[in-house]
């Protein structure tokens, strides 16, 4: 469904800054790390997309995905990170960039108003979801070609969005906008199990363990956990109004749930139950929510809002806040992608490793600001505040950085201990040819 433009809230620009290393692996090959240094957003209302830089949220240029790719109804990172593939509701087919040089690779039609995309575990093919042909199609990777299709009965439109059990290779569909749920086998030869889970299911994810798959239903403003083994509900949670985005960390500890009506985006704590509210602009249409675990951050499509040309915004999901909102040149942002799908196997790595991170919080900031550091391995470096100007203002630490987590505090004062006045710093983290930095806002 296109939406209309709506009314602005503008939100302060902290940039948050970290590096997202993502090990892959195939069930050919050792395991390879792949720096993604680009996230990628679609947008519906002039069916383009645009990459982002993930250390500042710099937007790239814009990148038309007509007519394949109109209008956007996923984004999915192949395993391996090497393409991004943008499946188009009204375009039919499938737009497959280059992560790599962000250029188009191929485009290729599949099927009548295509739904979604997920890959099997070694990424050679792609499961594309029809609702109009009512079939989950079966895409050869290395070809571009179908190669199979699978009947998905319906006693509404057909098959909606679909994800895979990172575990057993199996993958599950929800009906669109309707209440059953499908096990497909692997090969996606046939459906292996199906049942009635709600009212209106939407979106699907599956737990990096493989025991469970989470349901949005958009009727009754509901998280559903269903349990892989049993094919049961196990647990209910409650969340905002029209439950749109789904997905969870690759520890499988919490949930991010994008509700669009309400304006918000729920954050699930998935051992004890608890479930957070972080709220956006009061006109954001929240839509899709991929999370970048890497640096602990959920990213979120707000649909398009006044001042904004197609607003992402960024959550912080340890502190469950929004720490940044950015927009690009594309309009209605509707679907977004920051890392490589889950795939499992028994080299895959489920949360990738930071070498290397920072955060700051509270930010904006008086009278101090808490900078984390996170090294995966020993160093020797500095942590120093600078000035827009790049003057040094403050050096903090200098000398050896252990491994691990470590918090250092800043008084927002000089070398000299003088209160600064209001504005922006930079903190800088340099070791061994190594420069992360990240945007401080000192407040009146």
């Amino acid at each position: 469904m296109q939406r209309s433009p709506k009314v602005a809230a503008c939100w302060p620009r902290i940039w948050l800054v970290a590096l997202a290393v993502v090990a892959t692996a195939t069930a050919n090959g050792p395991a390879a790390a792949r720096l993604l240094t680009d996230g990628f957003v679609g947008c519906s209302t002039y069916d383009n997309c645009y990459p982002f830089d993930l250390q500042t949220h710099v937007a790239g240029d814009v990148i038309s995905l007509l007519p394949d790719g109109d209008y956007p109804y996923d984004a999915t990172i192949t395993p391996d990170g090497s393409q991004v593939w943008f499946v188009g509701a009204s375009g039919d087919g499938v737009v497959v960039f280059d992560s790599a040089t962000n250029t188009v690779a191929a485009s290729f039609r599949v099927a009548e108003y295509a739904i979604g995309v997920a890959f099997n575990k070694d990424g050679s093919r792609a499961m594309v979801t029809s609702r109009d042909d009512r079939c989950v199609k079966i895409v050869d990777t290395a070809t571009y070609a179908v190669i199979g299709s699978l009947a998905i009965p319906s006693d509404y439109q057909g098959a909606g969005n679909i994800a895979l059990n990172p575990v057993t290779g199996t993958f599950y569909v929800v009906d669109w906008y309707n209440d059953f749920l499908y096990e497909i086998a692997a090969d996606g030869s046939a459906i292996l199990r199906q049942d009635d889970f709600g009212t209106s299911l939407w979106q699907v994810v599956v737990a990096p363990d493989g025991q469970h798959v989470y349901v949005t239903d958009r009727s009754s403003d509901q998280v559903k956990e269903i349990d892989t083994a049993t094919f049961t509900i196990t647990r209910e949670f409650p969340v905002g109004d029209d439950s749109w985005g789904l997905d969870i960390t690759g520890d499988g500890a919490t949930l991010a749930v994008a509700c669009e009506d309400s304006h918000e985006v729920m954050l699930i704590d998935l051992a004890s139950g608890t479930v957070t509210a972080v709220f956006l602009a009061a006109t954001a249409d929240p839509r899709d929510v991929d999370i970048l675990d890497a640096a602990g951050l959920a990213y979120v499509t707000g649909g398009t809002v006044t001042g904004f040309t197609g607003p992402v915004y960024v959550i912080d999901l340890a502190t469950a806040a929004v720490v940044d909102t950015f927009d690009g040149p594309g309009t209605n942002s509707n679907v977004i992608a920051v890392q490589a799908q889950m795939h499992g196997g028994t080299t895959a790595v489920q949360t990738p490793a930071v070498p290397l991170a920072m955060r700051a919080y509270p930010n904006p900031f008086n009278p101090s600001v808490t900078v984390e550091l996170r090294l995966a391995e020993p160093a020797t470096g500095t942590l120093a505040i600078h000035d827009l100007a790049g003057r040094l203002v403050r050096t903090l630490i200098s000398g050896d950085l252990g491994a691990g987590v470590r918090h250092v505090v800043w008084d927002g004062r000089d070398q000299t201990g003088r209160a600064l006045p209001s504005g922006v710093y930079l903190a800088r983290l340099a070791t061994g040819g190594r420069l992360v930095t990240q945007k401080l806002v000192l407040a009146q």
